[in-house]
């Protein structure tokens, strides 16, 4: 599959990193992914949140990264939310069970711990309950230009640090 590239932009919403994820993820790209992520769980922050609403998780490569994430962020005593994955993706996580483990939002509107609907499949989590008063707020949508950028030629990739807060 033709790679488009991939964009990672992180920020701070609140108590929340969130890490937009841009573009294709595939084999090729999934290493940054994984770098992208793992830069994100080294924050001081308890809960990460990765916003796929401008991606497309191309194999199960991007899958495999998002339970390896998922796994080292308990091992941290934080929490990974994936947000908004494409919905072939969400299917197949759907499909194999990986919504029951992951804590899966379809969509960027129900990202909002505290007022969130899980996708049907899986009870909704008690999230605000599980870290003591931690929020995301509201996940914005990404408005991420990697597609744009990719067509033009710009390097695939971003590096991704935290936001300080303002």
């Amino acid at each position: 599959m033709d790679s488009m590239g991939l964009l990672l932009t992180s920020h701070r919403r609140g108590r929340c990193l969130v890490v937009n994820v841009c573009g294709n993820v595939e084999a090729g790209t999934a290493g940054l992914l994984h770098s992208g992520l793992r830069a994100a769980l080294e924050s001081d922050l308890l809960l990460i949140a990765a916003n796929l609403a401008e991606a497309v998780l191309a194999d199960a490569s991007a899958l495999e990264v998002l339970s390896g994430i998922h796994r080292r962020a308990a091992v941290t005593s934080k929490v990974f939310l994936v947000v908004a994955p494409d919905p072939e993706a969400h299917e197949t996580m759907r499909v194999t069970g990986l919504d029951r483990s992951l804590l899966v939002f379809p969509t960027v509107a129900t990202s909002t711990p505290g007022t969130a609907t899980p996708a049907p499949t899986q009870p909704a989590p008690s999230i605000p309950s599980q870290i003591a008063g931690v929020s995301c707020m509201r996940i914005s949508p990404s408005r991420c230009a990697s597609r744009d950028a990719a067509a033009r030629g710009s390097p695939a990739g971003a590096s991704i640090m935290p936001s300080k807060a303002t």
